[in-house]
């Protein structure tokens, strides 16, 4: 009989785990610029109102997303703890209540959504291609729901390659979709937003399949749902502990993102136009802090989970500073060739005239992004979740949005005042998390290390 898996993340170490991450976080962050790409051979109007409500999208992502690694951060603590038993119970509680939530998100993206892009400052033009995209993007956001909850357990047992492989498998799906939706082929017409959208949600599809395929029939990792079903709560509720506040402050941000396109709505369609094309193209600068902040949170996870605390420091500091030196070098590719980038994406010359300056303000707010990234997840993963989204939405609600609205519009710096608040947010929102991690505070959440073993 073969043995049962056993996890690497200890033995790969950051750069083990972190390297299939890199390309992995490369493809996930260049399938918003393919379709951007794509929609731009539609129309500008297409092209921003998918990016006006991306934010939306990335709402239902993160509630999701959330979930699935506070559930990975308590199985990975325990089985550091050489606890499998509960640490696969752990997953398999933490599947049920992903799969749960990813029915939620379809029927909240497909219905609500419509509903929130007719509430917003939009054109009619711009309205209207909104509301197309967003009545069938849910399902993406559904079967992306369940392909989570794969990818922790792929990073759980330290095998994360596996992620990469259904990543590229998904930008290759997408690719194929997005030309036949804006070029058609033979007897196939273009179908525009519509056929966007669609092909997302294929590859998403074709994404999760792989990751099954992967850790049920070639891992063979085995996952204890009877086990999991019959003691539910007491599996769930440490995770709770953790999902419950950390996912308030990505759907508070995405929320805080939303704000901003509403501003800029108001504003003009220039300004829409702008921060939507800044956003997306520096989204892809978050692939090398992402890339580290998942395997950071593998290995912290599994160091609490064998009170190893000030190792879990040490790595740390490393993550921090390995993300730093790597997101500021790729931000800054991303300023010098600033010109030829937007003329990827559009050709108007009102957007490409203040190009540098929007970029310039959007390579100074990285370094603070990737600092509240790696340290955020950090303090999650280690259970110290409520203080960290409790203080990040108190700074976005009373600070940053105030700060956004009195900068872009009675003051009058228009986009620039949206840019300059945004820096300001990352900055205040970074230097909490930082002295919060600096007090050890969350070396007494490691509830699990404290479990009596089996």
């Amino acid at each position: 009989m073969k043995p049962a898996p056993k996890s690497s993340v200890l033995d790969k170490g950051l750069w083990g785990m972190s390297a299939p991450m890199f390309l992995d976080q490369a493809v996930t962050y260049t399938i918003p610029l393919v379709d951007m790409y794509f929609l731009r051979r539609v129309s500008d109007s297409a092209a921003a109102a998918v990016g006006a409500v991306t934010p939306l999208v990335f709402v239902a992502n993160a509630f999701l997303q959330v979930s699935a690694f506070a559930g990975a951060s308590i199985a990975g603590q325990r089985i550091g703890a050489n606890d499998y038993q509960r640490g696969n119970a752990t997953i398999g509680a933490y599947t049920l209540l992903v799969l749960l939530l990813s029915i939620i998100a379809i029927l909240a993206v497909n219905y609500g959504g419509p509903v929130v892009a007719r509430s917003m400052n939009l054109s009619g033009a711009v309205e209207n291609y909104a509301v197309e995209y967003l009545s069938l993007i849910g399902w993406m956001v559904g079967f992306w729901g369940c392909r989570l909850i794969y990818q922790t357990i792929l990073n759980i047992y330290g095998v994360p390659k596996w992620n990469t492989y259904s990543n590229i498998i998904f930008f290759s799906v997408n690719l194929l979709g997005n030309i036949l939706a804006v070029y058609g082929f033979q007897s196939i017409p273009p179908t525009g937003v519509t056929g966007v959208a669609l092909a997302s949600i294929t590859a998403a599809l074709c994404s999760l399949l792989f990751v099954m395929a992967a850790v049920h029939l070639r891992l063979r990792i085995h996952i204890p749902f009877k086990v999991s079903v019959a003691q539910f709560g007491l599996y769930i509720t440490p995770v709770l502990l953790i999902a419950a506040p950390a996912i308030l402050e990505p759907m508070s941000f995405q929320a805080y993102m939303m704000v901003l396109n509403w501003i800029a709505a108001g504003i003009g369609d220039l300004a829409l136009k702008v921060k939507i094309y800044t956003y997306n193209t520096f989204l892809f600068c978050l692939m090398i802090s992402i890339a580290l902040s998942m395997a950071t949170e593998a290995i912290i996870a599994q160091r609490v989970g064998r009170k190893e605390f000030d190792l879990a420091h040490v790595q740390l500091k490393q993550s921090l500073k390995m993300s730093l030196i790597g997101t500021t070098l790729l931000a800054s590719l991303w300023l010098v060739f600033n010109e030829p980038i937007l003329k990827m994406f559009t050709s108007d010359p009102n957007i490409i005239a203040i190009g540098f300056w929007v970029f310039l303000l959007g390579f100074l707010a990285e370094p603070m992004r990737t600092t509240n990234i790696i340290i955020g997840s950090a303090l999650r993963c280690a259970g110290d979740a409520t203080f960290t989204s409790v203080s990040s939405i108190a700074v976005i609600w009373l600070f940053s949005v105030p700060l956004a609205y009195v900068l872009a519009v009675p003051l009058s710096l228009g986009i620039y005042g949206l840019l300059i608040a945004a820096i300001l947010d990352e900055a205040v929102r970074a230097v909490i998390k930082y002295f919060r991690w600096k007090t050890r505070k969350w070396q007494n959440y490691g509830v699990v290390a404290k479990e009596p073993t089996l």
